[in-house]
């Protein structure tokens, strides 16, 4: 189910399994301001669905493909690290599987984004299989 489209971003709310997670899709160049703006905005609708999806799931799973991504800055990457994860663990998110981009550029940006916030643990993965794989072997 579309619960959010724009031309960099899609997100959907998606199931494997029995298990409802969250789904985004990345493409394109991402300047600050779009990447920030887009962000924010995807916050909000997860504030609205997380807890409707999540119910009493002690796991509950952000999946971000950005394997379209073609630059992000380390600015950007950081504040997502710094801010934005702890707001994903609030929300309820406990693990986030991200398809990693196929741009070298972006590859390199985005590897600096594994590992744990808090609760949070973010893993990387080069295809969604494996991803969800993963993550349905930690339910």
């Amino acid at each position: 189910m579309k619960l959010f489209k724009h031309e960099k971003l899609v997100i959907t709310k998606e199931e494997i399994n029995g298990v409802e997670f969250i789904k985004e899709v990345w493409s394109g160049v991402l300047s600050t301001t779009i990447f920030h703006k887009l962000v924010l905005e995807s916050l909000k609708i997860y504030r609205e669905q997380v807890p409707l999806i999540k119910g009493d799931s002690k796991r509950f799973l952000l999946f971000a493909d950005v394997s379209k991504l073609e630059i992000i800055s380390a600015k950007d990457i950081q504040w997502l690290i710094d801010e934005v994860n702890l707001e994903y663990e609030k929300l309820g998110f406990t693990e986030q599987a991200v398809i990693v981009p196929k741009s070298q550029i972006a590859q390199t940006t985005v590897s600096e984004y594994e590992g744990v916030t808090g609760s949070f643990n973010t893993k990387l993965f080069s295809e969604e299989l494996t991803a969800l794989r993963w993550f349905l072997s930690l339910l």
